[in-house]
């Protein structure tokens, strides 16, 4: 079925019906999906399960993941919509919920945090700022892919038991108003299996099944356990790809962890994420068109940051890799994405094979960072590969940060 809805209403259609508890307290640009959620929810509209979800509002951010915390261990399936400073005064609980290896989703309309003045506008500062809490990390760049990854990460999060950040940009994604094809019930079902919900369910704390769960370690025995979940994140970006792919037979929009546009043999590489490269993949397939060996690869999955993924979909004959950011972090060597590229892209392999060696990579602090939009140059020369007043290069025959 054809509508048109914004960005929230597309995640939030997905989120409420794949849920049984919506935890919310409102914040730009976030707010329209807790007030439809809560909407919803009044006029008794039920999830794909037939029953009614429950949505609660807290004091703050804080409450609805303390909340949010507390409904996951009593075995309810519950999500919570936020943004910017509020998705930072969730990080206790984050932690909580991730190492206690218990699923949920919590869709983010990304947003500025505010530094040196607030900006209620798009850019990836805070889900940049909790990429350390566990969380896995899935980003949509467009208002269908919010409809379609929210389902994505409900499957993937109840497969691997690791909890999700479904993220989307503030404003230009969010509140982008589109025609989507709404993914049916009857899909949405077949995509979040029943066992999964069921095994979610006996994990609950139950005086039926005693078990002792948040205790206080020593030294002796915490690291170990920190380690132990190493396994479960190893598992996520097959079970990512195994829900794209189950979404792809059910619609036939296939999506992938990284994908590439452009000239098959492209010399000179973007790699971006989020609604930017809509935008980079469209300008790359149009200079792609009259001659130029250029391309432009979008990731989706950024934790576990999926590296063999983007080593596949950046071309053999890449010479220059161009990596722009939404996010700046003072005093870092780089920004997330940048440095994620440097250490696991093709910069930090020796060429073998086809792969000719990479000569250098260069950071961009995308223009949309802050809030401020990336267009499509029109007929004229090429655009600079690099926007912003900020870069930074790293040659590839220096040593790898």
């Amino acid at each position: 079925m054809h509508v048109t809805v914004d960005g929230n209403e597309a995640a939030a259609s997905t989120a409420y019906r794949l849920n049984e508890v919506c935890c919310i307290y409102p914040i730009t640009p976030s707010s329209p999906m807790a007030e439809l959620a809560d909407e919803w929810s009044s006029q008794g509209r039920p999830n794909v399960w037939g029953s009614v979800p429950a949505v609660v509002e807290m004091q703050s951010e804080g409450g609805a993941a303390g909340a949010l915390h507390g409904a996951l261990q009593s075995g309810a399936l519950t999500t919570t919509f936020t943004a910017s400073q509020g998705l930072l005064l969730m990080i206790p609980n984050m932690y909580k919920i991730a190492g206690e290896l218990t699923p949920a989703v919590f869709q983010v309309a990304a947003r500025s945090l505010a530094a040196q003045g607030l900006s209620i506008f798009g850019d990836h500062s805070d889900v940049m700022a909790v990429r350390q809490t566990g969380f896995a990390m899935l980003a949509s760049a467009s208002v269908q892919e919010a409809h379609d990854l929210a389902a994505v990460a409900q499957a993937a999060t109840l497969a691997t038991r690791i909890p999700f950040v479904h993220f989307f940009d503030g404003f230009r994604t969010s509140h982008e108003l589109n025609t989507i094809d709404l993914l049916p019930d009857a899909t949405l079902r077949a995509l979040v299996p029943e066992e999964l919900v069921r095994a979610h369910r006996g994990r609950a704390l139950s005086p039926d099944r005693p078990f002792i769960r948040g205790t206080a370690q020593n030294p002796d025995v915490y690291f170990q356990a920190r380690e132990t979940v190493n396994p479960f994140y190893a598992r996520v970006p097959g079970a990512v790809t195994e829900a794209m792919d189950a979404l792809a037979a059910a619609t036939g929009r296939q999506y992938r962890l990284a994908e590439y546009t452009g000239d098959p043999e492209a010399e000179r590489v973007i790699v971006v994420m989020g609604s930017g490269g809509q935008t980079a993949a469209e300008t790359a397939a149009y200079l792609a068109g009259r001659g130029e060996k250029v391309g432009v690869v979008r990731v989706r999955l950024f934790r576990p940051f999926p590296a063999a993924a983007v080593l596949a979909a950046v071309p053999a004959s890449a010479r220059h890799l161009a990596v722009l950011d939404r996010t700046k972090e003072p005093g870092s060597l780089g920004e997330p994405l940048f440095l994620d590229v440097l250490r696991g892209g093709p910069a930090a392999h020796d060429a073998g094979g086809d792969r000719r060696p990479v000569r250098a990579v260069v950071e961009g602090v995308h223009p949309r960072h802050g809030g401020r939009d990336l267009h499509r140059a029109g007929p004229g020369p090429a655009p600079a590969t690099v926007h912003g007043r900020h870069h930074r290069r790293c040659d590839r025959h220096q040593p790898a940060v």
